[in-house]
């Protein structure tokens, strides 16, 4: 009891030696002014009074909460309190302790710590990172700290020692200090103990395959197992082969952990492996982690496989509950020379035409010519099964409006606005979404929510925002663009009569995203022209549709001379919009500035009002798309581009050479 009294004396705010000032100063007035000295004196009075009480009522109040913890305390509990193998200490807002029991001095290594800042002693303690894990109570808090090797949960609880809540000297914080050791011990071991899913693809073994005679090709095999087989036992895992080029791998968390520290250095390995093969082997590898079982990892990994080939393959990709991981996917793809895939969709998508009375085709933002040219490709295989379709292109290019002012009159009433398209969708309703994948590209998201019946078609590297409740996906990022993929899907319709436009904005919306047949161009793109030449298309008239002005090409040219290299072989422009088709112009300056003699990347960034953007472009040596996705952009290993906001166009290029930097490691 005793131990009580003391600590709420020495807890008291002392204010007595200004009252006893007050005294002197009354009694000297005394001795001038008897009148003036009493009403001093009663005044003095008042103070005395005020003070003892507000001292009562706060000792009072601290006085309960120490003998009272939810139960009645007696002496023997406060003893309990005092000797109990919890650490427990009570210190101001500011750190200054006021009390603590016999476990914490133990625990400060000290005889007495009354009124010294507990950092003195809890060297890395910090109240201000105290939170707040009881939303409903906002007294209680939980920290947690080390200390001298050990770990500490730290449960703290406010007491407020009066009735005002803006004094923060009536301010008391209780701390219980749990040893947590032990736990954490246990936890780091269930953690590093945990098994990971992965599924390891050779994502260009058909392609190896072929490049390898035939006396070569079950010593190539056997090489290609024998280095997955050394792997497993590196890390102390199990290793399945379920087809000719896919493998179960099972390990623990611990073993990816140092995987990842080493940025998963075995698929580079796999390169240098030559047995007869022209092609070097590539892997394409999808890990599933953090997961609630061992079911829920391998349903992760597989998406990240289906992310990591839709990317292009050779990469790793993690998932976990919350987010995907990329490593690696700095080589070129290779073209899929196979058009099985093509005639199935075609097929698809022919029924579910057939099944269908509403059709809507939407792109991205913005709309450019492989927009245009697929929506109209598309448009014409509708119109050949003797449906109807509307277009949704709200927002487009330069190039896009010539084009429709070329070709007014044959495309009456097919192009519609977001206004009507959301009027127009029901559930029912067939909405194809071409050039594009992302849910915040295309042109109205709104309808995403509405159909059930979406397809999507795309050549654009996977992101994680993709569409992810579409009925069918034809997704191929070894394409050119997707008037391409549209393109090879018309000719397994049958009666499907292309008219000189449609074929021309097909054309022209490959001719742009190749760059003129130099990017990103297979045999199948070729192909692909080939029938469209055929279908009547005038290279003229498409090369016309990308002409600038007189003004524009000025405009574009001095962006070129504003331009400076970095790192010896990447050319960074600035500009600021001064142009009604800015991002045409800075497109064509990102593709000219590769035209300088050691330059492998370009990046042009132009302040257009509202936003920064950034046009990029590569031979392929640096990948512009893992690049610009770190600014919040996609795109191609080739051809990319980002918009970023609330920021100036001086950050932009200081972060952008940040990324190359650590991309260039």
């Amino acid at each position: 009891m005793n131990d009580i009294k003391r600590f709420l004396r020495m807890i008291s705010q002392n204010v007595s030696y200004y009252l006893w000032i007050i005294f002197v100063f009354t009694t000297i007035t005394f001795l001038y002014d008897y009148k003036a000295a009493l009403i001093e004196f009663s005044l003095f009075l008042i103070l005395i009074v005020f003070y003892l009480t507000n001292k009562y009522r706060k000792q009072s109040k601290l006085y309960k909460y120490i003998k009272k913890l939810d139960i009645k305390v007696d002496d023997e509990a406060y003893n309990a309190l005092t000797h109990s193998a919890i650490p427990i200490t009570i210190i101001k807002r500011d750190g200054i302790i006021m009390w603590s029991n016999e476990a914490f001095m133990k625990l400060a290594q000290a005889n007495d710590v009354y009124k010294l800042p507990i950092t003195d002693y809890i060297k890395n303690f910090d109240i201000n990172s105290f939170k707040n894990e009881d939303a409903e109570n906002e007294a209680k808090l939980v920290y947690k700290t080390t200390h001298n090797s050990r770990s500490y949960r730290v449960l703290g609880n406010i007491i407020n020692t009066s009735s005002s809540k803006t004094n923060e000297e009536n301010y008391y914080i209780a701390l219980y200090w749990y040893d947590n050791t032990e736990y954490d011990i246990l936890s780091q071991k269930h953690y590093q103990e945990a098994f990971v899913s992965c599924i390891i693809v050779i994502d260009n073994f058909d392609d190896v395959m072929q490049s390898t005679p035939v006396a070569d090709k079950p010593m190539l095999t056997a090489a290609i197992e024998d280095n997955l087989n050394k792997l497993a036992h590196q890390t102390n895992g199990i290793i399945k082969k379920y087809e000719k080029d896919r493998f179960l791998f099972y390990i623990q968390k611990a073993q990816l952990d140092k995987l990842i520290a080493n940025n998963f250095s075995f698929a580079e390995s796999f390169k240098t492996i030559f047995l007869g093969n022209k092609v070097a082997p590539t892997l394409s590898v999808g890990i599933g982690t953090d997961g609630d079982n061992l079911a829920q990892n391998d349903n992760f990994a597989y998406s990240a496989l289906d992310m990591a080939l839709g990317r292009g393959g050779d990469q790793v990709v993690i998932k976990d509950s919350e987010q995907f991981k990329f490593y690696g996917g700095k080589t070129k793809e290779f073209e899929k020379r196979t058009r099985v895939k093509a005639r199935v969709v075609s097929q698809a998508i022919k029924e579910m035409i057939a099944e269908s009375q509403q059709i809507i085709i939407m792109g991205h933002k913005y709309a450019d010519v492989d927009v245009l040219g697929s929506a109209l490709g598309l448009y014409s295989i509708i119109k050949s099964l003797g449906k109807n379709a509307k277009i949704l292109m709200d927002t487009y290019n330069q190039t896009v409006e010539r084009f429709i002012e070329k070709y007014q009159t044959s495309f009456d009433d097919i192009f519609v606005s977001k206004a009507y398209a959301n009027e127009f969708i029901t559930p029912d309703t067939l909405l194809f979404v071409v050039d594009t994948q992302k849910c915040s590209l295309v042109e109205e998201p709104a309808l995403l929510d509405v159909s059930k019946k979406i397809i999507v078609i795309d050549h654009h590297r996977k992101s994680t925002d993709f569409i992810q409740n579409s009925l069918l996906t034809y997704h191929e990022p070894y394409a050119s663009s997707a008037s391409e993929l549209i393109t090879e899907i018309l000719q397994y319709v049958d009666n499907v009569k292309l008219e000189k436009a449609e074929a021309e904005a097909m054309y022209a919306g490959i001719f742009m995203d190749t760059k003129n047949f130099t990017f990103k161009t297979g045999v199948r793109t070729f192909e692909a022209a080939s029938y469209l030449k055929r279908m009547g298309v005038d290279t003229i008239e498409v090369k016309k549709l990308f002409q600038i002005d007189l003004n524009a090409f000025v405009k574009k040219w001095a962006i070129i001379e504003n331009a400076s290299t970095y790192k010896g072989k990447v050319a960074i422009a600035t500009c600021t919009k001064n142009d009604n088709d800015m991002q045409t112009i800075v497109a064509q300056a990102a593709d000219e500035l590769l035209n300088i003699t050691d330059i492998t990347s370009s990046f042009v960034v132009c302040d257009m009002g509202k936003n920064i953007i950034i046009s990029a472009r590569s031979f392929g040596d640096i990948n512009v798309q893992l690049i610009t996705e770190k600014l919040g952009g996609g795109g191609h290993m080739t051809i990319a581009g980002a918009q970023i906001s609330d920021s100036t166009v001086e950050e932009v290029v200081d972060k952008l050479k940040t990324i190359i930097d650590e991309y260039l490691e």
